[in-house]
């Protein structure tokens, strides 16, 4: 029920939950972490992950710490 690119960002979301939660921000910057997640943009990062949790990059963080 999804197209193809959102299909793909769910994976690439949750790699970058799972870095985040494991402390990953400590060491390189979130938009880093996107980059190493396999996003190729900042605005398509912010984007994605909106859209799959509700919230910003930055706010999510914030919630974390």
């Amino acid at each position: 029920g999804i197209n193809f690119n959102d299909f793909v960002n769910q994976f690439r979301i949750e790699a970058v939950k799972e870095k985040l939660a494991a402390g990953e921000f400590r060491r390189q910057t979130l938009l880093g972490i996107a980059y190493d997640c396999g996003f190729n943009s900042k605005a398509t990062f912010n984007r994605a992950f909106k859209k799959a949790t509700g919230q910003s990059p930055k706010d999510y963080l914030a919630a974390l710490r």
